[in-house]
């Protein structure tokens, strides 16, 4: 329960939502397409694929985040649907865009977790990688805050990098994917990046 409250106010603070909508944006707004969102949490990848015109879900194996999810989604008016469940358990190309946020350093096998989310993947589709990059250390947040950072909730910026120094993903093991194409964005003054990853068509 500790958990699912953390991430739920982690998702109410400015900086938060703005690197993940940037990076939802990446991609071109939606007609409809399948988007799965793994490792959901309280929703937030899965709402702002929904608002760009998506058709997206949110998988998470704990019940207590899809329920805090779909009542946030309730809440905001979202078409966005969860459902609990594991993401290596569903159908090989399921969905037309797969994301994952802070998902993959979790996991105890990095590269198994990444395979799986390729294999849901459609041909053309695109993977989002959404993970704190090596610049997430205390000293570059401090620093990122100094220089105008809006402070609701920032404290959840410096909980979430003395929590993830050291354990970053190495973003090596993308290129093993024989992706079409690698595209990296900075965001939040480096700190996260998100990486689009394309499949190649058949």
């Amino acid at each position: 329960m500790i958990s699912t409250l953390l991430f739920t106010w982690l998702q109410g603070a400015d900086f938060y939502f703005d690197l993940h909508k940037q990076a939802v944006e990446s991609l071109p707004t939606g007609n409809g397409e399948t988007w799965l969102d793994l490792g959901s949490g309280p929703g937030l990848v899965a709402r702002l694929a929904a608002e760009r015109g998506y058709r997206a879900t949110g998988i998470d194996t704990d019940p207590q985040m899809v329920a805090a999810a779909k009542r946030i989604a309730r809440w905001k008016h979202s078409p966005a649907e969860f459902q609990t469940g594991d993401f290596t358990s569903l159908p090989t190309e399921s969905a037309q865009v797969v994301s994952a946020a802070s998902l993959l350093a979790v996991l105890p096998d990095r590269e198994a977790g990444l395979r799986s989310l390729w294999h849901l993947l459609r041909p053309g589709g695109t993977l989002l990688i959404i993970e704190p990059t090596r610049q997430m250390t205390s000293e570059n947040v401090a620093h990122a805050i100094q220089h105008g950072l809006p402070q609701k909730r920032i404290a959840g910026l410096r909980m979430w990098a003395n929590a993830r120094q050291g354990n970053i993903v190495d973003p090596s093991i993308y290129e093993a994917l024989s992706a079409e194409s690698i595209i990296f964005r900075p965001l939040l003054h480096g700190l996260v990046g998100a990486w689009l990853i394309q499949k190649k068509y058949v």
